[in-house]
């Protein structure tokens, strides 16, 4: 990319994307994960301490591009 006063500037283009992941069992437990910019939204299978089970984990919210 050139600006008007001719320098040459370098694009920043975030490829990763720090996001939230809530629990399906709705104990309010969650935690940060990463994941490409490109990916549709995560659910991961993960172990939630205050059920002490394996339950489903989805993506609640984009936190920053990292």
């Amino acid at each position: 990319m050139i600006c008007n006063a001719g320098l040459t500037v370098r694009c920043v283009c975030f490829r990763t994307l720090l996001v939230q992941m809530m629990s399906a069992a709705g104990t309010g437990y969650c935690f940060n994960t990463k994941r490409n910019r490109l990916r549709e939204k995560l659910v991961l299978r993960k172990h939630d301490p205050k059920v002490n089970k394996h339950v489903l984990f989805f993506e609640k919210k984009k936190i920053r591009s990292i």
